[in-house]
């Protein structure tokens, strides 16, 4: 029976095009977590590229570090007596004298590609694609002469079977599949064919590998198969159904039954996440737009529409939902269709996958710090190894760049001493560990899961305080020094802003929860005197918030790292009641950067610095910053067609860290949650005075089931559930506000365990 339900239809939850996509990047995507498909091509030679989120490619490069140790302490005194250029080029000659080179990490790459060819189709007409972020289903429909062809995709969650379907409105004269050839020399690539099915060996020249099935079903008159090619020959349904197994890995089995037996499955499965929660901007009719047609408005008017919005949203969360199971996304999600992805599309550490997690608990993702979880617990003997290799300290030491192992090997310089070279400084970078923390103790302060606060987040914690406590020395004053210190590829210096807040961080939350365990009450005094040894931030002249917190090192705003303002963005250590001239002086550094880098248009044009930014905006009640962010991102191409978002504007470098922030960020427009409190509104955009958000999580184990507001007719909605007894605040900045004829800005509302409390204000 022919399937004719993806003929020009636009998804609601979802997007479509109406012209085929030439290159990999602008295709439609689909995941379960562990396989991922990308579908591409013109109707005549369309392709299906398969991922696994395993499959990073051995380079069979040294996994070793050299033992710099004894060098750190003349590393320190070149820093204060020379120049910390100076002592970074002796750091990097030593570890050159003992052999070490920048080593890159073994990069993520394609699966196999299954080509579909069919020369009727090659002029085909009527064409357009889509796909449905809520059902996880890819397809493709067109005509030619008086014939119709769908193509239908999905990776199922169920049976963990990629799925295509073939169908025409009447037998096809001959449809050719086959397997692109992979040329690699660390590769070597088997196929054999058995009754309907390919079978591949794909073995890495320096160990390990994967298998691959391939299974054809069709209702056609024949076929001939072989090792190279399938030509299947009048059929009107073909079926394809795909696996990959790493070596490593036991598999499972193909699934079995129809197209429409395991979408269904697979269907209610992936609805049940992606329904969790929903956002309605008031987006009408332009929700059934294409995706180039959304994209090319902004363009030509500068006009940010509500759909824009509700289709980052979505796709953000489809991103993370398609992308996290086996493992976090990595740079490129759980997709590439190159064997060279730019930085490796590994897991780095200094911004991409913690922009990549930003949306997992606002979201409702909540199943995506397992896998998170279960990277660090994988790397953490390397993180350990990495501390004592490099400065001698126990606890741990993340890497800048991670993907078949934790170990810090992407530092050094070819040329140390040549300032002219592009130096990476990346073996000062000392404030991974404690970033990726705030992932594991805010999973605790969203949900209350005192056992994933005893068993996962306190350990990794206490391992990282450790670090600091053989890394950090005093001053004359009896205040710690970061030195060497990094912030994030802007430089090197001693106490980086950053720096020290990652570890004013760490420590806080490493005591808060042990006293709520009632544990290690030994260790407190410790980590409560390292609190206080911490240096102060330091503001400059103009009173702006310095990125280093010392005299004698200058500021460069032209940069797209936001590293200090994490107290901003993301640790939340700044606020206008708490610390009010930190908090002008936060705002005055972001002021900076936005002239000198977020509008400067002669700089370059790094999504994950806009995302950065963006959260700082939306922080700070600067909602028309986040609406610009939005849409230079949308005007310049950094977004594609398919709502997946590239590092660069003109769609150059797939790479889905902002994808993974905005669902965050624009959630963070209606309602900023920390523990005991819930702000209201705080940067809503003039184009996002009506609509709604159900679902959200917010910490402090609130759950929103409903929060709707519409300004025009001065009504905000509230409807909310606690997963404990407590007070809850709930600020709305905005004057006028009153709810129960109670003035704001301020309430105090009880709440009880499991019971629902629906509140509405009107001004």
């Amino acid at each position: 029976m022919t399937n004719t339900a993806c003929k020009n239809v636009a998804p609601l939850y979802g997007t479509y095009s109406l012209t085929p996509a030439e290159q990999w990047e602008f295709g439609h995507m689909a995941g379960n977590g562990e396989m991922g498909i990308i579908h591409y091509g013109p109707p005549g030679k369309e392709k299906v590229i398969v991922n696994h989120a395993e499959l990073f490619l051995p380079l069979g490069t040294k996994t070793d570090i050299p033992d710099m140790a004894p060098y750190l302490e003349e590393t320190r005194n070149i820093s204060r007596t020379k120049s910390y250029i100076a002592a970074h080029d002796y750091f990097i000659q030593k570890g050159e004298e003992l052999g070490h080179t920048i080593v890159d990490t073994d990069p993520f790459h394609p699966g196999f590609t299954l080509v579909v060819e069919n020369e009727e189709s090659e002029h085909a007409e009527d064409y357009s694609r889509s796909v449905d972020f809520a059902s996880g289903e890819l397809c493709s429909s067109f005509q030619y002469g008086d014939q119709h062809e769908t193509r239908r995709l999905f990776v199922s969650r169920t049976s963990g079977t990629a799925v295509m379907s073939i169908s025409s409105s009447r037998p096809m004269r001959s449809m050719k599949l086959s397997i692109e050839e992979i040329n690699h020399p660390l590769l070597q690539m088997e196929y054999r064919s058995e009754k309907n099915q390919w079978i591949g060996t794909y073995s890495y020249k320096y160990g390990g590998g994967y298998k691959s099935r391939i299974q054809i079903e069709h209702n056609g008159s024949e076929m001939d198969f072989s090792n190279e090619e399938a030509v299947i020959k009048k059929a009107d349904h073909i079926l394809i159904k795909m696996t990959i197994c790493p070596f490593s890995s036991p598999g499972r089995p193909i699934g079995e039954g129809s197209y429409e037996t395991l979408f269904q499955a697979h269907k209610a499965e992936h609805e049940s996440l992606f329904f969790k929660v929903k956002i309605d901007l008031n987006g009408g009719e332009r929700r059934r737009w294409s995706g180039e047609e959304l994209l090319e408005e902004i363009k030509q008017t500068g006009q940010l529409h509500p759909a824009v919005v509700e289709k980052l949203f979505d796709a953000g969360r489809y991103m993370f939902l398609s992308s996290t199971g086996v493992r976090p996304p990595n740079l490129q999600g759980i997709w590439t269709g190159t064997w060279k992805p730019s930085w490796s599309s590994d897991y780095t550490l200094d911004t991409n996958l913690q922009l990549a997690m930003a949306a997992v608990f606002s979201g409702n993702m909540l199943h995506g710090m397992e896998p998170f979880t279960a990277l660090l617990k994988n790397y953490m003997e390397d993180f350990k190894y990495n501390a004592r290799q490099l400065f001698g300290c126990r606890g741990i030491l993340t890497g800048v760049r991670s993907s078949t192992h934790g170990k810090h090997l992407h530092w050094g310089d070819s040329s140390w001493g040549n300032r002219e070279c592009d130096t990476f400084f990346g073996a000062f970078w000392t404030c991974g560990a404690g970033w990726l923390a705030h992932w594991l103790y805010d999973y605790y302060v969203y949900t209350g899961d005192r056992a994933f606060l005893e068993n996962d987040a306190l350990p990794f914690m206490k391992e990282t305080a450790l670090f600091y406590e053989d890394f950090l020395i005093e001053d004359r004053d009896g205040r710690y020094t970061f030195l060497p210190s990094y912030s994030a590829e802007n430089g090197i210096a001693a106490n980086s802003t950053q720096d020290i807040a990652v570890a004013k961080e760490l420590l806080g939350h490493l005591i808060e929860g042990c006293k709520e365990l009632g544990i290690d009450a030994e260790m407190i005094p410790k980590w409560t005197a390292m609190l206080d040894k911490m240096p102060p931030y330091l503001l400059n002249e103009e009173g702006i918030l310095k990125e280093w917190a010392v005299e004698d090192h200058d500021e460069n705003y032209d940069h797209r790292h936001f590293s200090h303002l994490y107290p901003l963005f993301q640790s939340y250590e700044f606020s206008p009641e708490e610390t009010p001239a930190l908090w002008e002086a936060a705002e005055k550094a972001l002021r900076k950067k936005m002239v000198h880098w977020l509008y400067n248009p002669n700089t370059d044009t790094s999504s994950h610095g806009r995302m950065h930014a963006g959260l700082c905006a939306v922080r700070l009640g600067m909602a028309d910053t986040a609406a610009d962010i939005i849409r230079m991102m949308a005007a310049g191409g950094a977004i594609y067609p398919s709502f997946m978002t590239a590092h660069y504007d003109d769609h150059n470098v797939f790479n889905v860290d902002a994808n993974g922030c905005f669902p965050e960020l624009i959630h963070n427009m209606f309602v900023f949650s920390r523990p005991g409190e819930l702000e209201l509104l705080p940067a809503l955009p003039k184009e996002l005075e009506k609509g709604s958000i159900r679902g959200t999580l917010c910490r402090g184990q609130i759950q929103i089931s409903l929060l709707e507001w519409d300004i025009a007719l001065s009504c905000i909605t509230l409807k909310a559930v606690s997963g404990k007894d407590q007070l809850l605040t709930i600020v709305m900045k905005k004057e006028g506000w009153k709810l129960d004829e109670e003035e704001g800005p301020r309430w105090v509302v009880p709440m009880k365990k499991g019971k629902p409390v629906q509140l509405k204000w009107r001004r």
